[in-house]
């Protein structure tokens, strides 16, 4: 850190920090639907509704990320987070794919990596 943060700035990097995270679960979940609608060939309305729908959210997703890492990297390395949220989508990924259960476990886990997230954010900003 070579400039002083003020406890202002703080708290509205506390709240990017929040409403990023939101966002990301939002948008990685349509996202990883997209994703399994396409392996599996059974689209919600058609490819095309679908495929404008996952692009929309990719963007979206992508866009939060870079804000997200942004706001970290003047606190510290983003590294950790940035391997906490692959672990979280790839996971997510796996198991939408793979497992073929009833209940999807995926928003779950975007959830507990959210705030995880956020509690070692602002561990790391007191």
């Amino acid at each position: 850190m070579s400039r002083r943060i003020t406890p202002k700035e703080m708290s509205e990097d506390k709240s990017k920090i929040s409403l990023t995270g939101l966002t990301i679960i939002m948008m990685g979940t349509l996202f990883i639907y997209f994703l399994w609608a396409v392996i599996n060939s059974k689209f919600l309305v058609n490819f095309s509704i679908d495929a404008l729908v996952g692009v929309v959210a990719l963007v979206i997703l992508i866009r939060n990320l870079k804000v997200k890492y942004s706001v970290i990297k003047k606190y510290t390395s983003e590294k950790q987070f940035m391997i906490l949220d692959l672990v979280a989508f790839v996971l997510c990924f796996l198991i939408k794919v793979v497992v073929k259960i009833p209940f999807d476990f995926s928003l779950i886990i975007l959830l507990i990596s959210h705030y995880a997230t956020k509690q070692i954010f602002n561990k790391i900003v007191k």
